[in-house]
């Protein structure tokens, strides 16, 4: 019965198009892992580590859009997949767990890796079903629709988290004996399809709310369309169509995957950055702001909207969260993005450019002549290397972008040279923990090569991760910027506290990768300047496999750069 259950769930779940499993070795989950080693069309990934494991399958769902399925055995195994599992429920990230665990007369006797695995993570999956015991008393017809459910609500929006729970009695090893499928289930058994098919839904909102946001546009003349995380290639397309078509200013967030390319002429690339110039005079009598997406990097246009609030603030999302941390949205939809953005570039009438519009492009294209002077030195300052990669990374070459100053830095300097690459991060905590996991699923979500840029404390958090980079399927080049600590924490006024700053928030540790590449036969470069950084950067590409290139900065030296450049602008 084991055996057939096992099947039953791996099969359906093939059938439902969630083909890619994230295996971490255990007993208890023996035959959920025979399942998946047993059917063809399975694809998996062994990961020792299961945070790690978590991370991998966050990556690879952010970069599919639908959800990887991680294994373990009983215990404290899946107690360590709630830091990603937090991740995944707060952004939207389609995920499925299935934990083994021990039968219920073993619960609360002291059986060895035995915990209370239910309701493990609390509020935060879609969905938590224990799966009882396998057993011939239960019609098998209810594995199946257990599993499509479980699909259903890790994918239907708002998509992210289903934890089943799979008790399994002893004997789990399999036998030889052939599975007999039951008479009930031949049928299904023949076919190729899912038992039961849930049809898409979309979140449509009603004409009079579409009507109610074309005449607030059409009564804007300072109209800024903010684009934040976007999902997948089929929005990316559907916001270009409408921004093409209303021809307002467009801010885009890094996670958008509009910010590093030059496909709009209202596009609007260094808006942050112009916050800190006279013309940022030109923002402060904003009629219109159109969000669409999430949360976006930006701090300091966040603060600049709350002392100069738009007439109209329009959020666009996909989910029934707030997403309004300064508490000035006027108007929310939730919508399928791709879907309300087609309807809007095809109800609206072209817009004419706005002289307006120019001149914020004109303003932030001379801060980029002026970023591109200043960066140009040899030495291998932060802002520097993020524009330096972001100038050198190839078109359809997948970036990831970790957390704290690497993904500021790209945001702020990355440059805008047609770069045609999807971006992903994990934003929706913002924590440090699986950077490398995370960047590794990607890359395999994506099928492509990927250049992930990581700081040094999120790379020691995440060190069990780099066999991991072994073994991916694709290659992975992880620049990591070691400034020997928090860089992050030279920017907030703990900084000026200097007595206890260093040992409780820089945390220096002294140390460097080379010895770690080396142990998991990694390739790895450490460049002293910019040039060498730019070759070791083309080499790695052209040996197209996993590599570390290790770029040493100072964090003293990092802020004062910073300064000096802002104030250079």
């Amino acid at each position: 019965m084991n055996q057939l259950w096992a099947y039953l769930i791996i099969e359906e779940l093939v059938r439902n198009g969630i083909d890619y499993f994230v295996i971490s070795p255990g007993s208890r989950s023996t035959p959920l892992t025979v399942g998946v080693a047993q059917n063809s069309s399975a694809q998996h990934i062994i990961c020792v580590d299961e945070r790690g494991a978590a991370f991998h399958a966050v990556g690879y769902a952010r970069a599919t859009g639908k959800p990887a399925v991680l294994i373990c055995t009983s215990g404290s195994a899946a107690a360590n997949y709630f830091p990603a599992v937090i991740e995944a429920a707060i952004d939207r990230v389609p995920m499925i767990i299935l934990s083994a665990d021990r039968p219920p007369e073993l619960r609360q006797t002291g059986a060895n890796q035995t915990i209370n695995q239910v309701n493990l993570y609390g509020a935060y999956p879609n969905w938590q079903f224990d799966l009882p015991c396998p057993t011939a008393e239960i019609d098998p017809n209810m594995v199946l629709t257990t599993i499509d459910l479980a699909v259903s609500r890790s994918q239907q929006s708002p998509s992210g988290v289903v934890h089943l729970n799979c008790m399994f009695r002893e004997p789990l090893a399999p036998t030889d004996a052939p599975i007999d499928i039951p008479a009930s289930l031949r049928q299904w058994h023949e076919s190729h399809a899912p038992y039961t098919r849930y049809a898409r839904k979309l979140t449509i909102p009603a004409a009079v709310e579409i009507q109610s946001l074309i005449k607030i546009i059409q009564g804007t003349i300072k109209g800024i369309l903010v684009v934040g995380q976007l999902k997948s290639p089929v929005e990316i397309n559907a916001l270009l169509r409408l921004a093409a078509k209303l021809n307002w200013a467009v801010f885009a967030d890094i996670q958008s995957g509009l910010r590093l390319s030059d496909d709009l002429p209202n596009l609007v690339h260094y808006f942050d950055l112009l916050l800190l110039t006279d013309r940022s005079i030109l923002l402060e009598q904003i009629d219109t702001v159109i969000q669409f997406g999430t949360r976006i990097v930006s701090a300091r246009w966040l603060k600049w909207l709350e002392k100069h609030p738009p007439t109209h603030y329009v959020a666009i999302v996909n989910d029934a969260e707030r997403h309004d941390p300064s508490h000035l949205v006027s108007l929310r939809i939730e919508a399928d993005i791709a879907e309300i953005a087609d309807r809007l570039a095809q109800d609206l009438l072209p817009f004419p450019r706005s002289s307006w519009v120019q001149q914020l492009r004109q303003a932030s294209d001379t801060i980029g002549v002026s970023v591109d002077k200043f960066l140009k030195a040899p030495q291998l300052a932060e802002p520097s290397i993020a524009r330096t990669l972001s100038q050198l990374i190839p078109n359809q070459h997948g970036l990831w972008v970790a957390n704290s100053m690497p993904i500021r830095d790209l945001d702020m300097y990355g440059a805008k040279d047609g770069v045609g690459t999807r971006i992903g991060a994990n934003r929706g905590t913002s924590g440090i923990e699986g950077a490398i996991a995370a960047a590794t699923g990607f890359a395999t979500g994506l099928q492509t090569p990927l250049t992930a840029i990581v700081g040094d404390l999120a790379s020691l958090h995440d060190l069990n991760s780099f066999a991991l980079l072994q073994r991916s399927s694709q290659p992975v080049i992880v620049i990591i910027i070691n400034n020997d600590g928090g860089g992050i924490f030279s920017f907030l006024p703990i900084a000026k506290s200097t007595q206890i700053f260093d040992p409780y928030f820089g945390t220096p540790h002294g140390l460097n990768f080379s010895h770690a590449a080396a142990m998991f036969g990694i390739d790895y470069y450490h460049p002293l300047d910019r040039s060498e950084l730019i070759e070791k950067y083309i080499r790695s590409l052209e040996h197209r496999c996993s590599a570390i290139i290790e770029v040493t900065t100072d964090r003293a030296e990092n802020w004062q750069f910073h300064q000096d450049l802002q104030q250079y602008l």
